[in-house]
């Protein structure tokens, strides 16, 4: 495939750091190796580093020699703790930790489009802000970013960016007006009863039989009492209780997330998950805490950014491949930037045109190389347009 902004050079360059920060995978807030290598790669751009810097991650300016608005673009740059599947050619060499989720080929799709714009500074009206975020997996980059004030100082007219996505084909783009992805709200119960021997059961209080039933309660939030039109779902991914096949506990601890598109969810859903989770512990004789965090909101592409994106990606390539994107249930901090400027996500296919391709948050993953020089050149021309349209 030819690029109208992408050199052989750089597509060779950007995938040689998606090789790199996909060997090197980092955790949220603890990306000090791929931030260091993205200064590195910027200051040897000429792209301008201001003061306003969040601990991990890196803020990039892109001055063009005439005048005009500011656009800004955002990739996040963490990963999960998760086991890559070793057979991978390109794995991950730290052990437990893994790019599950395309933030290695985000990153480096951003770059490629930093090196594309850069060699037209020239001609370039306004400036770029080139966002390299970390913390999306825990939900809390983007605060960190906008608390820098970055956005005070140079307030942006739009903000891209662009997600990876294993059910739409490689090479087909996925675009869609208002709503796309959901609103997240994380939380944990903590069933507290009275520890025992697993041979005498009638002296302890089992959390265990306690926590297991809430579980399946919970799952009545979402059979009994949503209206089934509208998209929520509610998963308890994590439980921990015991230390011994012949120890009843005092404690198991729960987690997981809930997540929705209407507004008035995000309290009558904690609502239920207190009810629920206090009368099922006293019910078996236990009590029930439960908490909130790692909040977010729906994400909202902006009509007018829509457009240009659709027209940008259909000049670049083709009206053919752009496809209209699904409401997706997954989450992303992305959705607070609307807090400073009207906000577009791209959705990037990376399947098999099988439908076999491992989802995200897998071992499994895998992207295509060509992933990064196709998402680098629809971002270098989707920032062009975005620029000519809002002077």
């Amino acid at each position: 495939m030819g690029f109208k902004y992408i050199s052989d050079d750089i597509r060779e360059h950007i995938i040689e750091t998606a090789h790199a920060i996909h060997k090197n995978p980092e955790l949220s807030h603890k990306e000090f190796d791929t931030t260091a290598l993205l200064k590195s790669e910027l200051e040897k751009l000429g792209i301008e580093l201001p003061e306003e810097q969040p601990k991990t991650g890196v803020i990039g300016i892109l001055r063009g020699n005439l005048p005009g608005p500011t656009i800004a673009v955002r990739a996040d740059i963490d990963a999960l703790p998760i086991n890559e599947n070793s057979a991978h050619e390109i794995c991950s060499e730290n052990c437990g930790v893994m790019h599950a989720c395309g933030h290695d080929f985000h990153t480096a799709s951003l770059l490629g489009a930093v090196m594309a714009l850069a060699e037209k500074k020239d001609t370039l009206p306004g400036k770029v802000l080139f966002v390299f975020q970390p913390g999306e997996e825990q939900g809390t980059g983007a605060d960190e970013v906008m608390d820098t004030g970055i956005f005070e100082k140079y307030p942006p007219e739009a903000f891209f960016s662009l997600h990876v996505k294993p059910d739409i084909p490689a090479g087909k783009i996925g675009i869609r007006k208002g709503p796309i992805m959901a609103a997240l709200c994380c939380f944990s119960i903590d069933i507290n009863g009275k520890g025992g021997h697993g041979a005498t059961p009638h002296l302890a209080v089992d959390p265990i039989v306690a926590a297991t039933r809430t579980v399946d309660a919970l799952q009545c939030i979402r059979s009994r009492w949503m209206d089934p039109a509208q998209p929520f779902t509610l998963s308890v991914c994590s439980i921990h209780g015991g230390t011994a096949y012949n120890v009843i506990p005092d404690n198991v601890h729960i987690e997981g997330t809930f997540r929705y598109a209407v507004p008035s969810y995000r309290e009558s859903v904690k609502e239920q998950i207190v009810r629920i989770s206090e009368s099922v512990a006293n019910a078996h004789g236990c009590t029930a805490e439960c908490r909130f965090f790692h909040e977010s909101v729906p994400l909202v592409n902006d009509d007018k950014l829509a457009e240009i994106a659709f027209e940008a990606a259909g000049e670049l390539f083709g009206k053919e491949s752009i496809v209209e994107q699904n409401f997706w249930m997954a989450s992303e901090d992305f959705s607070l930037y609307r807090r400073i400027a009207p906000i577009f996500m791209y959705h990037m296919g990376v399947g098999k045109a099988d439908g076999s391709s491992a989802g995200l948050h897998t071992p499994d993953l895998f992207v295509p190389d060509e992933t990064a020089p196709f998402c680098a050149e629809l971002i270098a021309g989707t920032v062009l347009k975005a620029l000519e349209k809002t002077e």
